[in-house]
């Protein structure tokens, strides 16, 4: 139950940032939105985890490669997504980005039973079709 407390107030969260991030966009590109966003990212994370004593020279040097080439893959994927979020935003209503990106299950649904070979159950087809009907349902331009 506390994962999905945790999931819960992420989703609060998703749900607000947008609108806050559309204002800072008001103001400034979505490439400089971008740097900001992982450059205060780095800073606070980087404080946080040296005060906490969680990362030395060592513990970074003793990583499996596995990971970083993993983890450095999606970085450089997420790069690329939010920067075209922020710009999805600046030239669309919040509202409508963040229902249009909900989607983002589904590929996972799809992704996974191509790599795992793992069928989605009938629970999660059904679960991809009210996605789909819920975009539907709440944007105007299909």
């Amino acid at each position: 139950m506390k994962g999905e407390l945790l999931a819960l107030i992420i989703a609060m969260m998703w749900g607000i940032f947008p609108i806050i991030e559309k204002k800072a966009l008001n103001y400034i590109d979505p490439s400089m939105a971008l740097f900001l966003m992982v450059s205060m990212n780095f800073i606070v994370i980087s404080v946080i985890y040296i005060l906490m004593g969680k990362v030395s020279i060592g513990s970074l040097k003793s990583l499996p490669v596995e990971p970083v080439i993993f983890l450095g893959i999606v970085s450089l994927a997420s790069v690329l997504s939010t920067y075209l979020y922020y710009k999805a935003l600046k030239l669309s209503s919040p509202s409508k980005i963040v229902v249009i990106t909900s989607i983002y299950p589904f590929f996972t649904i799809v992704v996974n039973s191509i790599l795992t070979r793992d069928l989605p159950s009938i629970k999660m087809m059904v679960g991809a079709f009210f996605i789909f009907l819920g975009i539907y349902l709440v944007m105007d331009c299909f």
